[in-house]
């Protein structure tokens, strides 16, 4: 009776430490794909990042350059896999404001 007990208590053992390792192989199936799912989500969202910054940058170097004087405002567009970027900014020269404030002192100066 004893050994009758020991075969079915090494079968049991065996037959439970198999479906420990069939679970254990679908919750790691489970863990990589969300692992990867999380990792295309991060390199989705730094090139989302990168290129708006880039978009950003080239804006602000041309508002700031002198061959766009002329111009009231600069506009660039980009587009990524699933985004997309308008920027506007109008044209910056400190130069102008200067001299206007310049002559707003001189006028307060002349009226003393």
């Amino acid at each position: 009776m004893i050994k009758q007990a020991k075969k079915i208590w090494g079968k049991r053992n065996k037959d439970i430490s198999a479906s420990y390792t069939v679970e254990a192989a679908g919750v790691m199936a489970l863990v990589l794909f969300s692992i990867m799912v999380l990792l295309n989500q991060s390199f989705h969202v730094r090139a989302e990042t990168v290129g708006k910054f880039s978009v950003h940058e080239e804006v602000e170097r041309e508002r700031h350059a002198i061959s766009n004087a002329d111009n009231k405002e600069v506009t660039r567009q980009a587009q990524g896999m699933r985004w997309g970027l308008e920027v506007t900014a109008p044209i910056f020269r400190p130069e102008k404001s200067l001299r206007m404030w310049s002559l707003l002192e001189r006028e307060g100066k002349d009226e003393n």
